[in-house]
């Protein structure tokens, strides 16, 4: 009963937020039904979920690199501050 919610559920995620990203990523991109229809035949396997899986990834890992690097950058520039004020 568990693996049935489990899939439901997915399901309605997928449905529900990654097919409109890929479907507007696609179409913004390419702006045209045949190059959207080749684009998604051949980079995301006639998935619009897909497509907009890959989006969602890539930008959740460049957020996160962002972040990682504001702190660094934060860091550095309070230890400068630090030393010459101190």
């Amino acid at each position: 009963m568990e693996d049935f919610l489990t899939g439901i559920i997915e399901q309605l995620f997928a449905s529900l937020l990654l097919v409109p990203i890929g479907f507007v990523y696609l179409w913004l991109r390419f702006r045209h039904r045949i190059r959207v229809a080749q684009a998604l035949a051949q980079e995301y396997e006639d998935s619009y979920a897909n497509a907009g899986s890959a989006i969602l990834a890539n930008t959740i890992a460049a957020l996160g690199a962002l972040a990682v690097s504001s702190l660094i950058i934060l860091a550095v520039v309070v230890q400068i501050r630090e030393w010459l004020h101190g």
